[in-house]
């Protein structure tokens, strides 16, 4: 079932509010099929924003952007390693002796829970060392 883009349209107290881009699945024969649970969060969460700010009897017209977290640099930077060493993630795990799916979470841009002995033990399995560096947090400009 492929996943395309799609015009939302809904009308509440008097607003009606119009959302482009929107994934939605559909049929092989082209029929809509609906909205993925978090897409409909995300709308609701959308149209109650509209409804706050927009005049009654106004229109809203908003694109959808999902709102997805920046990828872990821990992750990137695994990946980058295993790339360098030209090993791929099954090849890890054997040497470590954890299972393939371990090492996929481990290198998921959505994993945030990257322990230090951990690191220490992949960077020995790719010949590599850990190196921790801090630094400042950028800070948002006052407007």
């Amino acid at each position: 079932m492929p996943i395309q883009s799609t015009t939302y349209q809904t009308q509440q107290r008097g607003v009606r509010i119009t959302v482009t881009g929107v994934p939605t699945t559909f049929s092989d024969d082209g029929e809509e099929l609906g909205f993925d649970l978090k897409v409909m969060r995300q709308l609701d969460a959308l149209v109650q924003e509209a409804l706050a700010q927009a005049p009654e009897g106004g229109a809203v017209e908003l694109a959808y952007a999902e709102t997805v977290p920046p990828p872990d640099p821990v992750s990137l930077e695994l990946r980058r390693a295993l790339r360098l060493r030209k090993m791929s993630g099954a090849q890890v795990a054997q040497q470590l002796g954890v299972t393939p799916p371990v090492v996929s979470r481990w290198l998921s841009p959505d994993y945030h829970a990257h322990g230090m002995e951990t690191l220490r033990r992949i960077a020995d399995a790719l010949d590599m060392d850990v190196e921790v560096k801090l630094k400042p947090r950028e800070r948002k400009a006052a407007s």
